[in-house]
């Protein structure tokens, strides 16, 4: 494992080093009845899963120079005493279960890693327990494996995610301390911790943070992400900046909608995947142009939508649709995750195969459409022009995510605009 400079400037450039997550047996700690708990709407068959997220894993060991593993992280900063007493001490307090320090803080390292994914047992030996309908003290992790949710690298830090729901909240306080310690990810301080936030209406998830330039930005204002929170990035993020432009989208609060990289993802220099009704069509998000200089906002600009926004920084863009051209489609289609792909290069993608209508959108639009298991095995090179990776994920998507936010880039190459 080789160390990694914190390097995001954009959606698209060739990525260098990336964290995600294997799903393991936190995705068999919830029934039906538990399931909304965990921001679930129905429980996934691990096996099924396991093996369509070998494909992703695959890809990305081919495509980058570092794939990591997030628990093989932790594991790593956890085999410091200090610093496993500190975040168990975090976890339990987090959760009100102080008494179960010392537990914890007998597991080995590896151990202790798979335990805070997997969920710490609510011992049901008070009248108060024994009548609680949570199995769980600490809550299993089951949303772990988007690993882009809690932690964002924007420019050469991290922003650690203030989560909206607190089921959430374990994952961030993990990552912040794989950040802070992990000698493999050199970094500078975060440009925000989201798990010191001071205020609940301060919530902010990195699948609806799109760095497109080191300039430019498009965040989501979504169920998941405030108004306060935007407020707060723009002032942070363009300190020692002389200009940051900032275009915020208003997301309809559902649930279809939890992120704009649901609707939106960054393809190409020129070219995006778009969810037509809500971007391009006629009842299309707001979009609001927020300028910024070294930690000020300057004055906020409303368009009718995110086209004509980034109009104005010269970006002429080329909209896929999820799902085709035909509206049924596309609404299947953005459901199972159509619109969230990930760019591991400008021009090069991965994203289900199952959304057929959107890698036929694809295919019209240039793209050559190849098999993630043919990447993997070494049956086909990918070309140097534009392709659009196809894997399996039937299964994954109906965790309520696709490939952008299965994946956390911590180093890409810069792009030429």
């Amino acid at each position: 494992m080789s160390t990694a400079k914190i390097s995001n400037f954009s959606e698209i450039g060739k990525l260098n080093t990336v964290i995600i997550h294997q799903p393991g047996s936190e995705m068999e700690n919830m029934t039906p009845e538990t399931a909304h708990e965990v921001l679930y709407d129905d429980i996934l068959t691990l096996d099924l899963a396991l093996a369509e997220h070998a494909q992703l894993s695959g890809v990305l060991n081919v495509v980058a120079d570092n794939v990591y593993e997030f628990s093989d992280l932790l594991a790593d900063v956890l085999e410091d005493s200090k610093v496993k007493l500190d975040l168990i001490q975090d976890v339990c307090a987090l959760h009100g279960h102080n008494e179960l320090v010392d537990d914890l803080m007998a597991f080995d390292a590896r151990d202790l890693s798979d335990q805070l994914f997997q969920g710490t047992l609510l011992k049901k030996n008070t009248l108060e327990r024994y009548i609680s309908p949570s199995r769980h003290a600490i809550p299993p992790l089951p949303n772990a494996f988007f690993t882009r949710d809690a932690v964002m690298c924007v420019y050469d830090k991290p922003i650690i995610g203030s989560m909206a729901h607190r089921v959430r909240l374990t994952e961030a306080l993990l990552l912040k301390s794989i950040f802070n310690h992990h000698p493999n990810l050199k970094g500078t301080g975060f440009h925000y911790d989201g798990t010191k936030r001071q205020s609940e209406a301060l919530t902010i998830e990195g699948g609806d943070l799109l760095v497109i330039r080191d300039d430019l930005l498009v965040i989501g204002y979504s169920e998941r992400t405030s108004a306060r929170a935007i407020d707060r990035m723009a002032e942070t993020l363009s300190l020692g900046h002389e200009n940051l432009d900032i275009v915020v989208v208003e997301l309809p609060k559902i649930r279809a909608t939890i992120h704009l990289d649901m609707i939106f993802t960054m393809l190409d220099v020129d070219t995006v995947m778009n969810f037509p009704p809500l971007i391009t069509g006629a009842g299309k998000c707001k979009a609001f142009h927020m300028s910024c200089t070294n930690g000020k906002i300057n004055y906020i600009n409303e368009y009718s939508g995110l086209p004509k926004a980034l109009r104005q920084f010269g970006l002429e863009l080329n909209f896929v649709n999820c799902g085709g051209n035909n509206s049924f489609s596309q609404e299947r289609e953005q459901w199972t995750s159509g619109a969230n792909f990930f760019t591991f290069a400008p021009g090069q993608i991965i994203g289900y195969k199952h959304n057929k209508a959107t890698m036929e959108a694809l295919d019209k639009a240039g793209f050559e459409i190849i098999d993630a298991k043919d990447v993997i095995a070494g049956n086909k090179t990918l070309p140097a022009g534009k392709a659009a990776v196809a894997m399996d994920g039937s299964e994954l998507s109906r965790g309520g995510g696709g490939c952008r936010c299965m994946t956390m880039p911590v180093h890409r190459e810069a792009v030429n605009w």
